[in-house]
């Protein structure tokens, strides 16, 4: 198990959690967001469908896992800094991580499986690091940190990843929004990024030390992860419209028979990991929730093509000399391959069907499909060590 897999599985079982408990609800209701059911109008709902009541196997079974997924979370905590090693035997954790741990302990907490104190200690730890953390250039969070001093890490390019900033601020907003007495020490976290070099023209900027030893900054995201990220720095009032919008930069493709979008600035990198997201924490709805449908359906069709139960995301797998893989349902316009973070380098192996990706998808999009999924990655359980990554084709 990783820290992401371990985030996404407690934050999915408080979704199919709370989707029960408003399972009695009208249609109409005001709709479910998992984590991010706003008070305040800065962040609207969207209307998301409400599942079908979950049965006593399947309460179990998400119990369970959030359980295993906690153990993780526990095991690896940093009490001198309140952070969470990304993978077991690193110490060192992403701007995205961070975000999915804050959500994590919350997960925990609105299941019972942590107390109000144990949650609140945690988290105060967590933010009094962030608010002390060194900036990159002074400009924003850094790719990369120590989860064991806080120091910036060497492990890897030192600079900011827009995406995993946009993940990071959204978490912010939700606890923001659900544990108010956090609110005004998180507003400070969130101003700590100066959004003007990282927003340019509606679109989010990532920067890094190149190979001169001087920083060069590119537009970072893609259909999908940019609209996702992209809200993260909307809630906090940045101007991203252009990012937000899912049609700026779309053209129609097919894949094997179903439409989809491809990306006219092409280095596409589409799979199920920000619908996901969108769905548990903002809600779909519109077009939105439409393209993520369409999404799912293109996995679907492969199982129906090859007999291969698909269910294709990003995920860190103990695969040498890479170590994370991103699972397309289409990248670099090929469909259903395996790339490397490297653009557009494809490899042929690993291939797997995603832990997280199945629960995460029978949380938001619930159907035979997603149940034949679940039950897939059910060998990925590990007594001793939470869930894995996932299960080999």
């Amino acid at each position: 198990m990783n820290l992401w897999i371990a985030c996404l599985a407690l934050i999915a079982a408080t979704a199919c959690n709370d989707a029960q408990d408003r399972s009695a609800q009208a249609e109409g209701d005001s709709a479910y967001a998992a984590v991010a059911t706003p008070a305040p109008a800065a962040v609207a709902a969207e209307v998301a469908p409400i599942r079908a009541p979950l049965s006593a196997d399947e309460k179990q079974l998400y119990l369970d896992m959030a359980r295993s997924s906690l153990a993780y979370l526990t095991a690896h905590y940093q009490p001198a800094t309140g952070l969470v090693n990304a993978t077991p035997d690193w110490t060192n954790t992403t701007m995205w991580d961070v975000g999915g741990q804050l959500l994590a302990f919350y997960a925990a907490k609105e299941l019972g499986l942590i107390t109000t104190a144990d949650f609140d200690k945690r988290t105060r730890k967590t933010l009094g690091t962030l608010e002390k953390l060194t900036l990159f250039r002074g400009a924003a969070f850094n790719k990369l940190y120590s989860t064991t001093n806080g120091a910036l890490s060497s492990q890897g390019r030192v600079g900011w990843s827009a995406t995993d900033l946009g993940r990071f601020l959204l978490a912010l907003k939700i606890l923001a929004v659900r544990e108010p007495q956090y609110a005004a020490q998180i507003e400070r976290i969130a101003r700590r990024n100066d959004f003007r070099q990282i927003v340019k023209d509606g679109y989010m900027q990532g920067q890094l030390i190149g190979s001169s030893g001087k920083p060069w900054t590119y537009q970072e995201g893609r259909i999908g992860y940019e609209q996702y990220v992209a809200n993260g720095f909307s809630r906090w009032g940045a101007n991203v419209d252009s990012a937000l919008s899912l049609r700026a930069n779309a053209e129609p493709i097919t894949v094997l028979g179903v439409p989809l979008l491809a990306d006219r600035r092409y280095q596409d990198r589409l799979l199920s990991e920000p619908f996901i997201l969108y769905g548990i924490e903002l809600g779909l709805s519109g077009e939105m929730k439409d393209f993520a449908a369409q999404v799912l359906k293109a996995q679907a069709a492969r199982y129906k093509a090859t007999g291969q139960i698909t269910i294709a995301t990003e995920d860190a797998i103990a695969v040498p000399p890479d170590y994370f893989y991103y699972s397309c349902v289409l990248c670099s316009r090929k469909p259903f391959i395996v790339e490397i973070p490297s653009t557009g380098k494809e490899v042929k192996s690993p291939r797997w069907v995603s832990t997280k990706g199945a629960f995460g998808w029978h949380a938001v999009m619930p159907s035979d499909y997603t149940k034949a999924a679940v039950d897939y990655v059910a060998p990925a359980r590990d007594a001793n060590n939470g869930w894995t990554t996932g299960v080999y084709e």
